[in-house]
């Protein structure tokens, strides 16, 4: 169990729901108490002035006020008092519907408001609700009360509220409890709910750690790649389906580098085994085992360069902000492999009205150019002409295309399918003379490192054409910016 319950997010998630709920029970309670209270006094406020305007008219019927008078006017429930328009206190009636405390000491009428006005003890919420009317001077009653001639210039009417006040706290209690009910109830909803909802969450954090223990074929299940977490897992498999496609990829090339390297190595091993064991007598023999061991050598040399070029071009390391002229370095690279072959013919060909001009490595140009030209030369026979053109005129001359093109036996579509992949060669053998197989491989890292593309086009018995486009100068240089 987390040593912090509440920092993953099923456990915010908990939290700010409560949070919301709370603030939700507490708003909805405080307008339920406010609104039950004001009715309570409206109500109250209303039924005074009704009973205080009864109490005048039924005064000022009968003519008289005394004690058994006053207690017919009102219920049990109501205070009355009169007083004189010296507000000396004429007559009174307490009501008998008293609450838990003792019946407050009512002020003179003169202290009291035409608004309702709780009198109580001090510290307490129970009392009489009170309002009092002053009658104007052609209003004023003459009456007898209890026996003796008075004149009454104000009355004043309440209501013991110690229903409401109990009421109210009945209300509070109702709801303290309510609101405790829906709590634990939303506690437990909110846990059950998390609970489902994020068991998708969890299905993605055990299938990831599955795969981070090396099994690659385990995928996330999708029920519904429309929903965030559908959405989540559905990129996350397809990041997972590339990363067991690159953990395959990788196995391949370190077994077929593995393999490439172990011919050579083998063939050094069991020359320098020949010579320590004195099965290499003669100097005929050791100038023969010498170049044995340097071809070999040499051909190690190769294809480690080949490989190195290729890491650094999947590293995507930056391809060079050189200017470089692709028509010069092209025919700098015929040139030498025109001595290097002299059975082919290799025919340089500039076509367009502006500059071949590229921006990148000129090295890793050379290189492209070299592997092609190479690649015609190789699996074509003795006396062809391999085709070199430059072309400038490409997309409104946005583009430098190099095209190298042969007359060799050409290639499927299954071949072309696989002509870009490491290690793989047309010819099923694998002896010197067949390449390492990443020639067309490093020309497309090449390639795309300088924003560029590779294409090709062939058929069987119609040899091999092989499309570079590169962005001229100008273009790439905008497109920095």
């Amino acid at each position: 169990m987390s040593a912090r319950p509440f920092s993953g997010l099923r456990g915010r998630l908990a939290i700010g729901t409560l949070l919301v709920l709370v603030v939700a029970i507490l708003i909805a309670d405080m307008s339920a108490y406010w609104g039950l209270r004001q009715l309570a006094e409206t109500r109250t406020q209303t039924n005074l002035e009704l009973a205080l305007t009864r109490a005048v008219l039924q005064a000022d019927k009968l003519g008289r006020l005394d004690a058994a008078e006053i207690d017919r006017l009102s219920p049990d429930y109501v205070y009355f008092a009169f007083y004189d328009p010296d507000g000396q206190l004429l007559l009174e009636h307490l009501p008998t519907d008293v609450g838990t405390e003792p019946l407050p000491a009512m002020p003179p009428a003169t202290s009291l408001s035409g608004e309702p006005t709780v009198v109580s003890a001090p510290g307490s919420s129970e009392g009489i609700v009170a309002i009092s009317r002053v009658l104007p001077p052609e209003g004023q009653l003459d009456l007898t009360v209890d026996g003796m001639p008075a004149t009454v210039g104000s009355v004043v009417a309440g209501f013991t509220n110690y229903a409401n006040v109990d009421a109210l706290r009945q209300f509070i209690r109702l709801q303290v409890l309510t609101a405790l009910a829906l709590l634990l109830l939303a506690i437990a909803s909110t846990y059950v709910i998390l609970r489902i909802g994020l068991r998708p969450l969890r299905n993605v954090a055990d299938t990831a750690h599955e795969i981070s223990q090396g099994d690659l074929s385990r995928r996330i299940p999708v029920t519904d790649e429309h929903t965030e977490i559908g959405a989540v897992s559905t990129a996350l498999n397809e990041a997972f389906d590339q990363a067991e496609g690159s953990e395959a990829r990788m196995r391949t090339f370190i077994a077929d580098a593995s393999h490439e390297l172990r011919t050579p190595l083998a063939t050094i091993h069991g020359w320098a085994d020949l010579y320590l064991h004195d099965g290499v007598q003669e100097w005929a023999d050791v100038d023969t085992a010498m170049t044995r061991i340097r071809f070999e050598s040499a051909r190690m040399t190769d294809l480690v360069e080949q490989l190195l070029t290729l890491a650094r071009m999947d590293s995507s390391a930056p391809a060079g902000t050189d200017e470089i002229d692709l028509g010069d370095l092209s025919a700098d690279v015929v040139a030498a492999l025109s001595v290097n072959s002299p059975d082919h013919v290799v025919q340089l060909t500039v076509v367009g009205s502006t500059a071949p001009h590229v921006i990148g490595d000129s090295a890793a140009l050379r290189q492209i150019v070299t592997n092609l030209v190479a690649n015609a030369t190789r699996h074509t026979p003795s006396g062809s002409t391999v085709f070199v053109e430059i072309r400038t005129d490409d997309d409104a001359g946005a583009h430098v295309t190099l095209v190298v093109r042969d007359d060799g036996p050409g290639m499927d579509e299954a071949q072309l399918a696989q002509a870009f992949d490491r290690f793989w060669r047309a010819d099923p053998g694998r002896g010197p003379s067949g390449g390492t197989g990443l020639g067309l491989a490093i020309v497309r890292s090449i390639a795309l490192a300088h924003g560029g593309t590779v294409s090709l086009d062939s058929a069987p018995g119609e040899g091999l054409t092989v499309t570079v486009r590169l962005p001229r100068a100008s273009e790439r240089r905008e497109h920095v910016r």
